[in-house]
């Protein structure tokens, strides 16, 4: 009975030990790898006042093309491709005297479709 009890005693404190490995941020194909690109692209301050900017400027223009034309669809296309037109800009001028980031214009995107597409909402 005792060599029983001594073998179920080392097997729960062994089965207590194994604890499971950290996942591995730095593989490319994890889920985690993922998460941490997403949290570093959206506590970016650049890409937040690149999102930010494109919203205000495809919200502004979208609001202003509706308000005109009363057509939902020409407003949106429109206001969307202002807040990019304005975003591609500022990445040409960063490759002239800046530092150029594909990030920005995904950023850019993001700003300006969520401008024209929350302004097109009537309630």
């Amino acid at each position: 009975m005792r060599w029983l009890l001594v073998i179920l005693i080392n097997w729960s404190c062994a089965a207590q030990s194994t604890i499971p490995e950290p996942p591995n941020v730095s593989d490319p194909s994890s889920v985690q790898y993922a998460l941490s690109q997403v949290q570093t692209f959206t506590l970016s301050t650049d890409k937040q006042l690149h999102m930010a900017g494109c919203f205000m400027i495809s919200s502004i223009t979208t609001s202003y093309v509706y308000n005109r034309t009363a057509d939902k669809r020409k407003a949106i296309l429109i206001g969307f491709g202002a807040g990019m037109a304005a975003g591609i800009i500022k990445e040409v001028v960063d490759i002239r005297y800046g530092h150029s980031d594909w990030n920005d214009l995904l950023a850019d995107g993001i700003g300006s479709s969520l401008g024209a597409i929350s302004i097109s909402f009537t309630f």
